[in-house]
């Protein structure tokens, strides 16, 4: 039987699965544009999204266990990154470029970090490496371009961007580690 036209009745969960990780994905959208509505950072999050979320969906990292956890560290997460951009706009220093360039380079060297939950073919981590490598590249031309021009608003959004990446990547490659090292944990107590 067919739901729809060309859609096959046994690929339904396959279909339920994808609109609800899009309704979440909407969702989250939405709560960080309220909050940068709310905080009178409406463009700030919005170029925020634009370069974060392309770089994390291929770059991988820390996920949290569940979908409301993750709601809950995103919607916290945005907060702290628009008082990031905010700090980083209105105080800038050597730091921050120096910041920036070792988040650059530990994302250059981790990505992608698959989930033990979701391993990566290598294939796919060819794939996404290129992706999130190329994604950065462009990310800091544009950051380089604004600061050349005097638009440090754009430069702190991108910091932010990938300084948050980073930790993330890091946080999930901590995490990867201890999943494995409580694995082997496991079989040498059933030994």
């Amino acid at each position: 039987m067919q739901l729809a036209k060309g859609l096959d009745d046994s690929d339904k969960d396959i279909y339920i699965f994808g609109i609800y990780q899009g309704a979440i994905l909407l969702l989250n959208i939405c709560t960080a544009l309220l909050i940068g509505i709310i905080l009178n950072m409406f463009l700030e999050i919005t170029l925020y999204l634009i370069f974060f979320l392309p770089l994390r969906i291929f770059a991988g990292g820390y996920h949290a266990k569940t979908q409301l956890r993750c709601y809950i560290m995103s919607t916290v997460t945005n907060v702290f990154i628009l008082f990031g951009i905010r700090y980083l706009n209105q105080n800038q220093s050597i730091w921050e470029l120096l910041l920036f360039i070792v988040a650059f380079c530990v994302i250059w060297k981790l990505v992608p970090v698959a989930d033990v939950n979701k391993p990566l073919l290598p294939l796919e981590q060819s794939k996404y490496q290129k992706k999130v490598r190329g994604t950065l590249v462009l990310i800091a031309a544009i950051a380089a371009l604004a600061y050349i021009t005097n638009i440090h608003m754009v430069t702190a959004v991108v910091e932010m961007s990938v300084c948050f990446l980073s930790v993330i990547l890091v946080m999930g490659v901590i995490k990867n580690k201890k999943i494995l090292k409580n694995q082997e944990q496991e079989l040498i107590n059933a030994a």
